[in-house]
């Protein structure tokens, strides 16, 4: 009589308790580093939406400048000109061109409907309900989405755009940044001097962690462009960025 003989080879595998261990540190890592590669990737598209619509800016300034250049700033009409001849060239988008959708779209942006209070943030993050009444807010959108706008107002031109149009953050010195023109209409970032009745030329007010005011952030553009942190020069500006 012969019997047969099994072979029985042990299988090895995880236990329950370890696949639930493995799970919770996996979880764990997630919680850490997700939110920091999310801002990241987040920061990374400012910075790439600033240099856009600056390069889209000095496009179109560019071929206007000898038309305009040595216009006196009072000169009011002459303005409008050269605002007019700019958005010509930014490519503005038609459906937004008239003073009502403008007043529209920045309302809808920028406004809470439920307060009536602006929802805009400073560079450090905070809302103060307001915003910057002279250098004011974009009014018009561009062909690739993003925001511009400007005028002569509270004796300055200002320029200012919105990198990403609909997007977040709306905030100054992240999607919003100001500039200003000389009288040879060159294109200034704020917070290299005296614009109007500010010396932007004060970071540690008009573009700092630490400041309060509110208008913290229209002196931010000088800091963006030389990619300097105005709280830490060892540091890039995006890199600082609240």
């Amino acid at each position: 009589m012969f019997r047969r003989i099994k072979n029985h080879k042990k299988i090895s595998g995880f236990t329950l308790a370890e696949v639930l261990i493995t799970l919770a540190i996996i979880g764990v890592v997630a919680a850490m580093t997700i939110p920091t590669l999310i801002t990241k990737y987040q920061t990374k598209a400012l910075e790439n939406g600033f240099k856009k619509s600056y390069s889209m800016l000095m496009q179109a300034i560019i071929p206007i400048q000898n038309e305009f250049y040595g216009v006196m700033s009072v000169n009011v009409t002459r303005e409008n000109d050269f605002y007019n001849a700019l958005w010509q060239n930014y490519k503005i988008l038609d459906e937004n061109n008239s003073i009502a959708a403008q007043d529209m779209w920045v309302k809808l942006k920028y406004l809470d409907s439920k307060t009536g209070l602006y929802k805009l943030k400073d560079y450090a993050g905070n809302v103060s309900g307001g915003y910057p009444e002279c250098p004011q807010l974009p009014t018009n959108i561009s062909a690739d989405g993003s925001a511009v706008g400007g005028m002569y107002n509270c004796a300055a031109n200002w320029i200012v755009f919105d990198v990403n149009g609909s997007g977040g953050p709306n905030a100054l010195g992240h999607d919003i940044f100001y500039f200003t023109v000389d009288n040879k209409r060159a294109l200034v970032p704020i917070g290299q001097g005296v614009t109007g009745y500010w010396n932007f030329a004060d970071n540690n007010t008009y573009c700092s962690i630490n400041s309060t005011n509110n208008m913290n952030g229209v002196g931010c553009a000088y800091w963006a462009l030389k990619n300097i942190c105005p709280d830490d020069e060892t540091k890039t500006y995006w890199e600082c960025l609240p």
